[in-house]
């Protein structure tokens, strides 16, 4: 039955069969997806729901087509650059960033995980030469403001890449089919140069396909994705965030390399924060920094920011006829009234 649907799929769109049968036996695993998701596609639009749902389950399986790519052009992909902004597609933004790596607190253990996760993609000629691939696709996940998004900007500052926002927004389209093409000219542009492309909030676009609230053309989408998260080269980084994890696809789970957690702070974690977020302002408060991380009771590393800017927006207030302890002290009495607790 398989091989009587699948013959009339390729019989009714010779053109992109022709496409897909070429990228296959050429190794071109991306193009060879790419024929079998419009032919999937278009027999949903035909109507022949039996030929789309076989070829979308095709779509998702993995190995079928080998990438014929020596060494040298593996190595050579990790050099490739931009060749012009105007080429960026829709659905991606540009992000410039200076956040470094010691702008980013993180347990020790996850500072450990993303030190070898940079070392390998910096040393990704050493791990090439002896046969493996340097991972490329991590994983954030954690309660909101922990610093997943300064992170994610700290490593493309840190490794000199070009950074790429997804942005849903313009990404998603309410026309059949047009989110999954769009996804796709996402993954084709990323492909063609050394970047790091970052799927905040990722289970917006990457829900649970059993999810019975999700509409038939959303779960295409997550298919789709699958599809180009497994035929995302080496060169090309993928990270995503997410503080809902048990929303995701579990399908996704697996094709990132490193799943890592960025837990609510310590107060030795606050404490240095305050002390960054002060400096940052050009203030170095004669105050016990870690009282004052106990007496603020923050939730996260954002309302810590918040707190500090309330401290430097005092201090201004009053034409510096304030000390900047004497602004902390201010802003500390106000803190409940003007962060009143969301109640759960």
């Amino acid at each position: 039955m398989d091989s009587d649907v699948l013959s009339a799929a390729l019989s009714a769109d010779r053109e992109t069969a022709t496409q897909m049968l070429r990228a296959g036996l050429g190794g071109d695993a991306s193009s060879f997806r790419s024929a079998l998701q419009s032919l999937a596609e278009a027999a949903d639009a035909r109507g022949d729901a039996s030929i789309a749902a076989l070829l979308a389950s095709l779509t998702a399986e993995k190995g079928r087509v080998e990438v014929q790519q020596t060494d040298e052009q593996r190595a050579a992909a990790f050099k490739a650059t931009l060749r012009d902004e105007s080429d960026i597609p829709i659905g991606l933004s540009s992000v410039k960033t200076n956040v470094k790596m010691e702008h980013v607190i993180l347990p020790p253990h996850v500072k450990q995980v993303v030190h070898e996760f940079i070392e390998e993609q910096e040393s990704n000629e050493l791990y090439i030469e002896n046969g493996l691939a340097p991972r490329n696709k991590m994983m954030l996940m954690g309660p909101p403001g922990n610093g997943k998004t300064a992170l994610c900007k700290a490593i493309a500052n840190r490794m000199g890449c070009p950074l790429y926002f997804v942005r849903y927004d313009a990404l998603m389209s309410t026309k059949q089919g047009e989110t999954s093409k769009r996804l796709f000219s996402v993954f084709e542009f990323v492909k063609t140069h050394r970047c790091i492309m970052f799927f905040d909030e990722v289970d917006a676009i990457g829900k649970e396909r059993g999810d019975d609230n999700e509409a038939g053309d959303m779960k295409r989408v997550v298919s789709t994705l699958l599809v180009q998260l497994d035929d995302v080269p080496p060169h090309v980084i993928v990270l995503g965030a997410t503080n809902h994890p048990q929303m995701l696809d579990k399908a996704i789970w697996r094709r990132f390399h490193i799943r890592t957690l960025l837990p609510n702070p310590s107060t030795d974690e606050f404490e240095a924060y305050l002390n960054l977020a002060f400096n940052r302002y050009g203030h170095h408060p004669s105050v016990n920094l870690r009282i004052l991380a106990i007496r603020l009771q923050a939730e996260n590393f954002a309302e810590v920011e918040v707190f500090v800017e309330d401290c430097v927006r005092t201090f201004i207030r009053n034409r510096g006829q304030e000390t900047i302890e004497r602004s902390i002290d201010i802003s500390i009495e106000n803190w409940p009234r003007t962060r009143v607790k969301i109640p759960t």
